[in-house]
Protein backbone atom coordinates (compact mmCIF):
# COMPACT_ATOMS: atom_id res chain seq x y z
CA UNK A 1 0.00 0.00 0.00
CA UNK A 2 1.85 3.11 -0.82
CA UNK A 3 2.32 6.00 1.56
CA UNK A 4 0.14 8.90 1.14
CA UNK A 5 1.14 12.07 1.19
CA UNK A 6 0.69 13.91 4.48
CA UNK A 7 -1.88 17.03 4.07
CA UNK A 8 -3.39 19.44 6.73
CA UNK A 9 -0.03 20.43 7.39
CA UNK A 10 1.31 24.04 6.53
CA UNK A 11 5.04 22.84 6.16
CA UNK A 12 6.08 19.68 4.86
CA UNK A 13 9.47 19.03 6.43
CA UNK A 14 11.91 18.43 4.33
CA UNK A 15 15.42 18.15 6.23
CA UNK A 16 15.69 15.59 8.61
CA UNK A 17 15.77 18.26 11.83
CA UNK A 18 12.35 18.98 10.58
CA UNK A 19 11.20 15.36 10.36
CA UNK A 20 12.14 14.74 13.87
CA UNK A 21 10.20 17.72 14.87
CA UNK A 22 7.30 17.00 12.99
CA UNK A 23 7.51 13.16 14.53
CA UNK A 24 8.41 14.04 18.32
CA UNK A 25 5.20 16.55 18.24
CA UNK A 26 2.57 13.90 16.46
CA UNK A 27 3.95 11.21 19.43
CA UNK A 28 3.75 14.09 22.28
CA UNK A 29 0.34 14.00 20.86
CA UNK A 30 -0.32 10.16 20.99
CA UNK A 31 1.08 9.80 24.34
CA UNK A 32 -1.27 12.71 26.17
CA UNK A 33 -4.31 11.36 24.00
CA UNK A 34 -3.34 7.46 25.52
CA UNK A 35 -2.60 8.80 29.35
CA UNK A 36 -5.44 11.68 28.95
CA UNK A 37 -7.52 11.69 26.54
CA UNK A 38 -8.48 13.87 23.67
CA UNK A 39 -9.53 16.41 25.11
CA UNK A 40 -6.21 17.16 27.12
CA UNK A 41 -4.33 17.38 24.08
CA UNK A 42 -4.21 21.09 23.83
CA UNK A 43 -1.19 22.46 21.73
CA UNK A 44 0.13 24.09 24.28
CA UNK A 45 0.39 20.90 25.94
CA UNK A 46 1.91 19.09 22.73
CA UNK A 47 4.44 21.47 22.55
CA UNK A 48 5.33 21.10 26.45
CA UNK A 49 5.29 17.42 25.87
CA UNK A 50 7.15 17.00 22.68
CA UNK A 51 9.93 19.40 23.73
CA UNK A 52 9.86 22.10 21.55
CA UNK A 53 7.78 25.82 21.35
CA UNK A 54 4.48 26.93 20.54
CA UNK A 55 5.64 28.49 17.76
CA UNK A 56 7.26 25.04 16.15
CA UNK A 57 3.80 23.29 16.74
CA UNK A 58 2.22 26.09 14.42
CA UNK A 59 5.09 25.99 11.80
CA UNK A 60 3.80 23.17 11.03
CA UNK A 61 0.15 22.42 11.67
CA UNK A 62 -2.68 24.95 12.20
CA UNK A 63 -4.20 23.68 15.40
CA UNK A 64 -4.97 20.31 17.32
CA UNK A 65 -6.96 18.77 14.59
CA UNK A 66 -4.59 18.61 12.04
CA UNK A 67 -2.26 17.22 14.97
CA UNK A 68 -4.63 14.46 15.13
CA UNK A 69 -5.00 13.80 11.55
CA UNK A 70 -1.27 12.82 11.36
CA UNK A 71 -1.56 10.79 14.36
CA UNK A 72 -4.84 8.69 12.64
CA UNK A 73 -2.64 8.66 9.60
CA UNK A 74 1.02 7.72 11.07
CA UNK A 75 -1.02 4.64 12.51
CA UNK A 76 -2.74 3.42 9.58
CA UNK A 77 0.88 3.72 7.56
CA UNK A 78 2.43 2.15 10.67
CA UNK A 79 -0.35 -0.95 10.07
CA UNK A 80 -0.26 -1.30 6.81
CA UNK A 81 3.61 -1.52 6.36
CA UNK A 82 3.09 -4.66 9.38
CA UNK A 83 1.31 -5.98 7.11
CA UNK A 84 3.14 -5.72 4.12
CA UNK A 85 5.83 -6.91 5.61
CA UNK A 86 4.44 -10.76 6.32
CA UNK A 87 2.59 -10.68 3.58
CA UNK A 88 6.10 -10.91 1.59
CA UNK A 89 6.18 -14.35 2.46
CA UNK A 90 3.10 -15.66 1.83
CA UNK A 91 3.83 -17.24 -1.73
CA UNK A 92 3.14 -20.89 -2.14
CA UNK A 93 0.96 -21.10 0.55
CA UNK A 94 -3.12 -22.91 -0.34
CA UNK A 95 -5.81 -21.32 0.53
CA UNK A 96 -6.22 -22.03 4.30
CA UNK A 97 -2.01 -20.97 4.92
CA UNK A 98 -2.74 -17.56 3.04
CA UNK A 99 -6.38 -16.83 5.04
CA UNK A 100 -4.36 -17.90 8.63
CA UNK A 101 -1.44 -15.80 7.38
CA UNK A 102 -3.74 -12.69 6.66
CA UNK A 103 -5.61 -13.04 9.85
CA UNK A 104 -2.41 -13.43 11.74
CA UNK A 105 -0.88 -10.17 10.79
CA UNK A 106 -3.75 -8.30 10.91
CA UNK A 107 -4.42 -9.50 14.27
CA UNK A 108 -0.64 -9.23 15.51
CA UNK A 109 -0.24 -5.61 13.25
CA UNK A 110 -3.63 -4.44 15.79
CA UNK A 111 -2.65 -5.84 18.70
CA UNK A 112 0.46 -3.74 19.87
CA UNK A 113 -0.02 -0.57 21.79
CA UNK A 114 -4.25 -1.59 21.36
CA UNK A 115 -5.27 1.41 23.94
CA UNK A 116 -3.46 3.95 21.68
CA UNK A 117 -4.52 2.60 18.40
CA UNK A 118 -8.21 2.13 19.96
CA UNK A 119 -8.22 5.59 20.98
CA UNK A 120 -6.91 6.99 17.63
CA UNK A 121 -9.25 4.89 15.57
CA UNK A 122 -12.54 6.63 17.79
CA UNK A 123 -10.82 9.68 17.27
CA UNK A 124 -10.61 8.80 13.28
CA UNK A 125 -14.36 7.65 13.38
CA UNK A 126 -15.67 11.05 15.49
CA UNK A 127 -14.57 13.09 12.60
CA UNK A 128 -15.77 11.20 9.62
CA UNK A 129 -13.78 13.19 7.56
CA UNK A 130 -14.44 12.39 4.00
CA UNK A 131 -11.73 13.42 2.30
CA UNK A 132 -9.69 10.31 4.23
CA UNK A 133 -10.09 7.56 2.17
CA UNK A 134 -7.35 5.59 3.99
CA UNK A 135 -9.40 3.06 6.12
CA UNK A 136 -10.80 1.89 2.41
CA UNK A 137 -7.70 2.08 0.77
CA UNK A 138 -6.17 -0.26 3.34
CA UNK A 139 -8.79 -2.38 3.32
CA UNK A 140 -9.54 -2.15 -0.59
CA UNK A 141 -5.53 -3.43 -0.71
CA UNK A 142 -5.67 -6.45 1.52
CA UNK A 143 -8.80 -7.39 -0.56
CA UNK A 144 -6.39 -7.03 -3.79
CA UNK A 145 -4.67 -9.90 -2.22
CA UNK A 146 -7.17 -11.94 -1.36
CA UNK A 147 -8.44 -11.49 -5.31
CA UNK A 148 -4.87 -12.19 -6.48
CA UNK A 149 -4.47 -15.52 -4.42
CA UNK A 150 -7.78 -16.79 -5.96
CA UNK A 151 -7.27 -16.00 -9.52
CA UNK A 152 -3.74 -17.68 -8.59
CA UNK A 153 -4.85 -21.40 -7.57
CA UNK A 154 -7.84 -22.85 -9.09
CA UNK A 155 -10.19 -24.26 -6.53
CA UNK A 156 -9.44 -21.69 -4.11
CA UNK A 157 -13.12 -20.86 -3.93
CA UNK A 158 -16.27 -22.49 -5.12
CA UNK A 159 -17.29 -19.61 -7.16
CA UNK A 160 -15.16 -16.58 -8.45
CA UNK A 161 -14.17 -14.22 -6.02
CA UNK A 162 -15.84 -10.98 -6.75
CA UNK A 163 -14.98 -7.53 -5.66
CA UNK A 164 -18.63 -7.79 -3.99
CA UNK A 165 -17.88 -10.80 -1.88
CA UNK A 166 -14.30 -9.57 -1.44
CA UNK A 167 -16.00 -6.07 0.18
CA UNK A 168 -17.78 -8.34 2.48
CA UNK A 169 -15.35 -10.56 3.65
CA UNK A 170 -12.82 -8.09 4.26
CA UNK A 171 -15.22 -6.07 6.03
CA UNK A 172 -16.03 -8.52 8.72
CA UNK A 173 -12.94 -9.61 9.20
CA UNK A 174 -11.06 -6.13 9.77
CA UNK A 175 -14.65 -4.91 11.81
CA UNK A 176 -14.08 -7.16 14.26
CA UNK A 177 -10.34 -6.62 14.55
CA UNK A 178 -11.14 -2.82 14.56
CA UNK A 179 -14.14 -3.50 17.01
CA UNK A 180 -11.30 -5.59 19.82
CA UNK A 181 -9.05 -2.65 19.24
CA UNK A 182 -11.87 -0.15 19.93
CA UNK A 183 -12.60 -1.72 23.20
CA UNK A 184 -8.98 -2.44 24.20
CA UNK A 185 -10.22 -6.08 24.35
CA UNK A 186 -8.13 -9.31 25.25
CA UNK A 187 -9.64 -10.76 22.56
CA UNK A 188 -6.76 -9.89 20.45
CA UNK A 189 -4.79 -12.04 23.17
CA UNK A 190 -7.01 -15.10 22.16
CA UNK A 191 -6.03 -17.63 19.55
CA UNK A 192 -9.64 -18.87 19.64
CA UNK A 193 -10.58 -15.53 18.24
CA UNK A 194 -7.91 -15.45 15.67
CA UNK A 195 -9.36 -19.00 14.83
CA UNK A 196 -13.00 -18.11 14.64
CA UNK A 197 -11.96 -15.45 12.20
CA UNK A 198 -10.02 -17.81 10.09
CA UNK A 199 -12.95 -20.25 9.95
CA UNK A 200 -15.35 -17.46 9.50
CA UNK A 201 -13.35 -16.32 5.94
CA UNK A 202 -12.96 -20.12 5.10
CA UNK A 203 -16.61 -21.00 5.34
CA UNK A 204 -17.21 -17.61 3.30
CA UNK A 205 -14.61 -18.51 0.05
CA UNK A 206 -15.89 -21.94 0.31
CA UNK A 207 -19.66 -21.08 -0.10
Amino acid sequence: MPRQPVVNMRKKPRQARAEATVDAIVEAAAQILERDGEEAATTARIAERAGVSIGSVYQYFSNRDAIMAALIRRERETIAAAIARKIAGFEGADVEGIVRNIVATLVAAFRPRRKRRGLVALAAAMRGDSRDDSPARLTNWIGGLLIEASEARRGMTQSPLTPTKTYVLTRAVLGAIRSATLENSRMLDDPAFEEELVRLSLAYLRS
